[in-house]
């Protein structure tokens, strides 16, 4: 791991909202032109009523307080795979082979474990914190542009610093999401194109055998980061096909929308109402983007759904 300075700079911007119309688009649709290569893990934060989410290989965090129409951006000293609420202003970030603590108003950035056990290979990708705070669980996967191999993890972090691993044997771990009721984990391999769903235990932080629920191809869109709505719906990003996949909580597709991104990479419930749904995107290496193109941007559809709360993982302050 590179070596990690105690404090970020912030940078501070004006965000651009471009608005999008048309007759097969819903009301209110738009972008916010934020200009991410991996836009990632978007998480809504009711408290301050803004969206904060990571671009994977700027690296960097970002947040948006959309009343404001205001950006802030700090960046980080390596890649970043994850990120979560957390207690006292900070957020939780899964870098390449640890997890680290952000205070957002000083920019204090503190190590607080090393995941032990990844392959050269490897890196963290995705996490969500559990509903009631305890638990930071957060996958891995390997990073080789070629040759990829089953390395990759689920594993839960408790707010001891304690980790233990849940599941293994997959290429690159994502859509990771709780039920709304909180007894089911689901998870995903984005390069096999499988979901899962698992039986999980809130108090303890232990997952039953997960149950294989649905394959999402590449012409139906590889299951990228994922949210579950009120209703229990999982829906996930098609991040090969423009699209999101809405599933049952068994699996079944229950719709399938088309987005105008190339690449979508994860859903997140925010607004007032938590009504909103924001979906973070990525650029392609080799993509040319055009004036019109908003690969890279994040995406808002008002009144799409119904989420819940984000729970912030409960590291003492």
């Amino acid at each position: 791991m590179s070596v990690m300075p105690s404090v970020l700079p912030v940078t501070e911007s004006r965000a651009e909202r471009v608005a999008v119309t048309g007759p097969d688009k819903p009301p209110g649709l738009h972008f916010w032109r934020v200009g991410n290569r991996v836009g990632e893990s978007p998480v809504w934060d009711v408290d301050s009523q803004s969206l904060l989410w990571i671009d994977v290989r700027a690296p960097a965090v970002l947040r948006l307080d959309p009343l404001r129409a205001s950006l802030s951006r700090w960046t980080l000293p390596e890649v970043v795979g994850a990120l979560g609420l957390a207690t006292g202003g900070r957020v939780v970030l899964a870098l390449q082979h640890s997890l680290a603590l952000l205070h957002l108003a000083s920019g204090n950035l503190t190590l607080v474990l090393e995941v032990a056990g990844e392959p050269a290979g490897n890196r963290l990708n995705d996490g969500k914190v559990s509903p009631s705070g305890r638990w930071f669980v957060f996958g891995s996967m390997d990073d080789r542009p070629a040759g990829k191999q089953a390395t990759g993890w689920i594993r839960a972090a408790a707010c001891d610093g304690t980790v233990k691993t849940l599941w293994h044997g997959l290429t690159v771990a994502n859509g990771i999401a709780f039920s709304a009721d909180a007894t089911a984990l689901y998870f995903s391999d984005s390069f096999a194109g499988q979901v899962w769903r698992a039986p999980w235990d809130e108090r303890s932080g232990t997952m039953g055998p997960p149950r294989f629920i649905c394959y999402l191809d590449e012409a139906a869109g590889r299951p990228d980061g994922a949210a579950v709505d009120t209703m229990g719906h999982y829906w996930s990003a098609g991040v090969s096909a423009a699209c999101l996949n809405r599933l049952s909580a068994d699996g079944a597709l229950l719709r399938r929308i088309a987005l105008p991104l190339r690449a979508p990479t994860m859903p997140c419930f925010g607004g007032a109402e938590l009504s909103d749904l924001y979906i973070t995107s990525l650029v392609r290496p080799g993509w040319s983007k055009g004036a019109s193109d908003v690969d890279g941007d994040l995406m808002c559809w008002p009144g799409a759904g119904c989420g819940q709360p984000s729970p912030h993982w409960r590291w003492p302050v």
